[in-house]
């Protein structure tokens, strides 16, 4: 008799567990158990094309001095060009007293930051070139500053750029203005309607972001930059010292305007080679 009730139990276990209708706890272990589905957990492969988590980087491949080797950026070297020049072209000597040219060498991580301190190497300005000491592998601010002879004091700073530093030379090329510098903004789109955000895969046909910077006290001297939308951010050309007003707008395919920024009104350009911060303009999209 007893054998009977015993399998039937047995059958009514096993049937509430089957089902995990059984008093449906779910903190009850056995619920847990039955209700966890298992989780594919992806093994990081070096050499898949995919950057996972503990590498660098990924080629596709494993082979070395290539630039990422075993997944992880291999360090190397970079040539620096340097040039002192007006803005209309013509180049000029290393001031006097700054003889100097010192390279900073900033590593960064993929969102821009710093890690840790710049490499600076020191060049003589009239060389015009120069390589750098071995330095980390990866992504790498640049700039280059003429200085005196124990970078003590500065004359100019370039323009900073990222550049990938590997086994592979590296190169970075900068003009410094004597008699000029750059404007540098953002910018954001919106609809006009209702200024409602948008990003540029939003705005059908759009092919850039212009800007047109007049100087106000010679309306011949103005000049037009266009950058692609989806940088979200620019620097111009080399302008001359000046004060300007600058017009932002957002273009087509035939170029034309699709949106306009407010117009920015006594903008300064500084000498030598300064980078004045418009900070971020808002394109409203007028068809949107």
């Amino acid at each position: 008799m007893f054998s009977g009730i015993v399998g039937s139990m047995r059958n009514f276990i096993w049937l509430c567990v089957l089902a995990t209708a059984c008093g449906s706890d779910p903190n009850h272990p056995v619920d847990a158990a039955i209700d966890s589905k298992p989780v594919d957990a992806k093994i990081p492969v070096c050499g898949d094309g995919i950057v996972d988590v503990g590498e660098q980087c990924d080629d596709h491949n494993t082979t070395p001095n290539d630039g990422c080797t075993q997944c992880m950026f291999e360090p190397g070297v970079l040539q620096a060009n340097w040039s002192i020049k007006t803005t209309a072209g013509a180049t000029v000597a290393c001031p006097a007293t700054f003889d100097t040219a010192a390279v900073y060498s900033q590593p960064v991580d993929a969102q821009g930051n710093a890690v840790g301190s710049p490499i600076i190497d020191l060049f003589n300005c009239v060389d015009g070139t120069g390589t750098t000491a071995t330095l980390p592998g990866g992504p790498t601010a640049v700039h280059i500053e003429i200085t005196n002879t124990n970078n003590t004091l500065q004359y100019a700073s370039s323009v900073t750029a990222k550049v990938s530093i590997s086994s592979i030379l590296a190169h970075y090329t900068a003009s410094i203005l004597t008699d000029g510098g750059y404007f540098q903004f953002a910018w954001n789109l919106v609809k006009a309607s209702n200024a409602a955000p948008l990003t540029c895969a939003d705005v059908a046909g759009i092919n850039g972001i212009e800007s047109v910077a007049t100087d106000v006290s010679n309306a011949s001297n103005s000049a037009s930059d266009v950058f692609t939308c989806a940088d979200g951010t620019g620097i111009t050309a080399g302008f001359l010292a000046a004060t300007y007003t600058v017009s932002i707008d957002a273009l087509n395919t035939a170029n034309q305007a699709i949106g306009t920024a407010p117009t920015l009104t006594n903008k300064v350009i500084l000498a030598p080679n300064k980078v004045t911060d418009l900070g971020t303009v808002t394109i409203p999209i007028t068809a949107l």
